[in-house]
């Protein structure tokens, strides 16, 4: 029986129990921890988990350690880097205090080692008409004016990291946190042309949304629950190299 978190490809070849999940591992070596990268695309990961269809209160999980998120979800890979991609936000209504509560969290992820930052830019908000909806999202006839963003960056830079990381083997496995097709290319060079075994995480997957053509070049996928989220999270202070840093109140 396969672990209800973990999928394998049918075509990933013989499948060996490796502890608490399967995963596509040959059967000649049932001990073998992949050195593993994990490249995480940061807003995909925001809009997936915590915005809606995804449930309400998952937000109150916003405060991740991603060193910990990892190996909750990868308990039998060697997790030698994660690279975290984004930008810095805007502040916007109606609270404006975006920036504030993205910046202390970029300080806890300092206090991590595995864990690198990488940044793209986020654009000036645009002024668009959109239907108005209700707080379940919802159409309720009518339309207003709501500013939308737009992140520009991060699916290049994971895109040129995985491929370079790829042809320097400093990495076995690459497990891709990204719903995100722009990444086929990358992907598909990090597989077929260095030998590298892909996991992949979709962000999305509990309301079945999929970038069907990135799932298809995925040696295995895993699945993101509650609880992954909730044994992942950062202490309500984190020491780091600015001093300690506090999870922000709109996050309990």
């Amino acid at each position: 029986m396969i672990h209800p978190g973990v999928t394998v490809r049918r075509d990933a070849g013989p499948v060996q129990k490796t502890g608490p999940a399967f995963v596509g591992q040959p059967v000649s070596t049932p001990s073998r921890r992949w050195r593993t990268h994990v490249y995480i695309d940061g807003f995909n990961l925001y809009y997936g988990f915590y915005k809606r269809p995804a449930p309400s209160h998952w937000s109150r999980y916003k405060w991740l350690n991603l060193e910990r998120f990892c190996e909750v979800l990868l308990p039998d890979n060697d997790i030698v880097a994660v690279k975290y991609y984004t930008a810095e936000v805007r502040n916007m209504p109606p609270g404006y205090q975006q920036k504030r509560r993205q910046r202390k969290y970029l300080k806890a992820l300092s206090s991590l080692p595995r864990v690198e930052v990488v940044k793209g830019l986020f654009l000036k908000p645009k002024p668009v008409r959109r239907l108005r909806c209700d707080s379940e999202g919802k159409p309720i006839g009518g339309m207003a004016w709501v500013l939308r963003t737009e992140e520009k960056g991060s699916d290049v830079n994971l895109g040129v990291d995985l491929v370079h990381d790829a042809i320097r083997d400093l990495f076995e496995c690459a497990v891709i946190v990204s719903n995100d097709s722009d990444l086929v290319r990358p992907v598909s060079i990090a597989k077929k042309q260095y030998g590298k075994v892909i996991g992949l995480v979709n962000p999305h997957a509990h309301h079945q949304h999929m970038a069907w053509d990135l799932r298809d070049l995925a040696d295995f996928t895993k699945s993101v629950i509650e609880r992954t989220l909730a044994d992942s999270q950062f202490p309500d202070e984190v020491s780091t190299p600015w001093g300690i840093v506090t999870r922000p109140s709109e996050w309990h």
